[in-house]
């Protein structure tokens, strides 16, 4: 965050303080800081120490190497999402008066049967096609070890969704920063002993084995494999229709690394696959601090359609406001700095990491449209607009892309279809709860509009400033942070429209 900035309990403050009347009667703002405190905890720890260790991976390792490992990762992601089947969303979202104990007990004993079956499969069938497809038995080998990790998912997933719908975010904190250091221990062993690929599988694994065991832990579930076929029935159309979009996105997610290990080297693949990492690992982990707290707020909201457009709006402008200064220092010094850090074998990834970086910004500006869609129960619309992106516009951009310009065209490609799915996801959500579109699009040119003085101290830094050109670089983003860091301080007594996260008139913001 930038020096000067708010901290993390500023920034909670203001994004659940002065809710409309309807939330305050709830008096749900108190539960969301603590909520998003605990969330923001989990993911500086957990995600960030993960993200270190990657990256120092990568300094040892070989992009080939890399790319072996973003081969199976691609594959073991993709086939993940059939492992929870939309079940533990089902568990958040279900109100007070549908949700059962029979409904747990068969959420879980659904996802180990399944967990069961793919952990089979990848093991006997999925590994040896991806050491086929991708032209590597050791993108099969790695694929069918981490294959492990299914038959953990489902006492995570369960137990995670209950302490979620309870709101205890402290215990899922904790349980999960401690699963990450340990596992990232075990992992540091193997790559000081073997410096290769394997420290990051392992990683993976026993992430997954240490978050089943203190999950169990910290909460106050315990396994019952039991199924009720009505309960079952109860559930099948809301997580099957979660479980499909989850598929779908999962897939578009990792489109872009099964196409490259198809038509290029590993060595791309690993270049590619670190440089999307880099700027994805903050877009993921930044949203969900919102979006875990806010799919389970959103549900409790979901017939109260001027607190939902409270939220959206103000959950866009933080979004961009903090993910947007990140991907323009990476578009800016990335291509500088970051070769300097894991050697000259990885320079090669510059533009791509500007187009990744790109995109990210682009998906910022959408804010969190995906998890309202979900938390109101109409996971179709998500899935229709999952389906249409991956298909129509995704695909062949890639095909396109990648023939004519390598990994530099795939990146472009997923710049072209996240600007074109914001587009479509905030018309249908403004036609679904009404009047969000406008106050969006004020909040986006706000946005952009506070990123100026980091290009500008930018641009005089790297003029003036004698220097070698990587601290140069690094000089002129701690500067442009600084300032940015003022302007928002800045933006916090403004009322102005452009800025809805520091709004003190919520109900002028969003007009229903």
């Amino acid at each position: 965050m930038a020096q000067g900035a708010l901290s993390k309990n500023d920034m909670v403050d203001i994004l659940f303080s002065d809710a409309p009347a309807p939330l305050k009667k709830r008096k749900t703002a108190p539960s969301l800081k603590r909520d998003a405190v605990w969330t923001a905890a989990d993911t500086l720890v957990s995600a960030g120490f993960a993200f270190l260790f990657r990256l120092i991976v990568a300094r040892f390792i070989a992009p080939t190497e890399f790319g072996v490992f973003a081969l199976a990762l691609s594959t073991f992601a993709v086939v993940q999402v059939f492992n929870e089947f939309g079940m533990v969303a089902t568990i958040i979202q279900r109100s007070e008066d549908r949700f059962t104990r029979e409904l747990v007990d068969t959420a879980y004993a659904a996802s180990t049967i399944v967990s069961a079956l793919l952990f089979a499969i990848n093991l006997l069938v999925i590994a040896p096609l991806s050491a086929w497809i991708y032209g590597s038995e050791r993108v099969g080998l790695a694929t069918a070890v981490i294959g492990v990790s299914f038959l953990f998912t489902p006492a995570i997933s369960v137990s995670r969704a209950l302490l979620f719908r309870a709101r205890n975010y402290r215990a899922a904190t904790i349980a999960r920063i401690g699963s990450t250091l340990l596992s990232l221990f075990a992992a540091t062993a193997v790559l000081i002993m073997y410096q290769n690929v394997w420290a990051l599988v392992i990683q993976i694994i026993l992430s997954q084995i240490f978050l089943a065991i203190a999950m169990l832990r910290v909460g106050e579930w315990h396994p019952r494999f039991r199924v009720s076929i009505q309960a079952f029935r109860e559930m099948i159309g809301y997580s099957g229709l979660v479980f499909t979009n989850d598929v779908f996105n999962a897939l578009a997610k990792n489109l872009d690394v099964i196409v490259l290990g198809r038509l290029l080297s590993q060595n791309q693949v690993g270049l590619y696959s670190l440089a999307f990492y880099v700027t994805d690992v903050v877009r993921l982990n930044l949203a969900s601090v919102l979006n875990r707290v806010m799919f389970t707020q959103y549900s409790v909201l979901q017939n109260d359609f001027d607190a939902v457009r409270f939220y959206v709006v103000r959950t866009m402008s933080w979004n961009a406001l903090v993910m947007l200064p990140i991907m323009i220092a990476l578009i800016l010094a990335g291509p500088i700095i970051l070769p300097e850090l894991l050697g000259e074998a990885w320079a090669a990834m510059g533009p791509t990491l500007q187009f990744l970086a790109l995109s990210v910004m682009l998906g910022a500006i959408g804010g969190t449209t995906s998890t309202v869609f979900k938390a109101l129960g109409r996971p179709g619309v998500e899935l229709a607009i999952a389906v249409g992106t991956a298909t129509i516009i995704l695909a062949p951009a890639l095909i396109i892309g990648v023939s004519m310009f390598g990994i530099v065209g795939a990146a472009a490609a997923v710049a072209l279809k996240v600007l074109l799915s914001v587009i479509v996801r905030q018309v249908m959500l403004d036609r679904m709860i009404g009047s969000t579109l406008s106050p969006v699009l004020q909040a986006t040119a706000g946005s952009l509009l506070a990123q100026i003085p980091i290009v500008l101290v930018w641009l005089l830094v790297m003029q003036v400033l004698p220097l070698a050109l990587p601290l140069r670089a690094g000089v002129a983003i701690v500067l442009g942070f600084a300032v940015y860091g003022g302007g928002l301080l800045l933006m916090r007594k403004i009322e102005s429209r452009a800025w809805p996260a520091f709004s003190r008139h919520p109900h002028k913001q969003v007009q229903p």
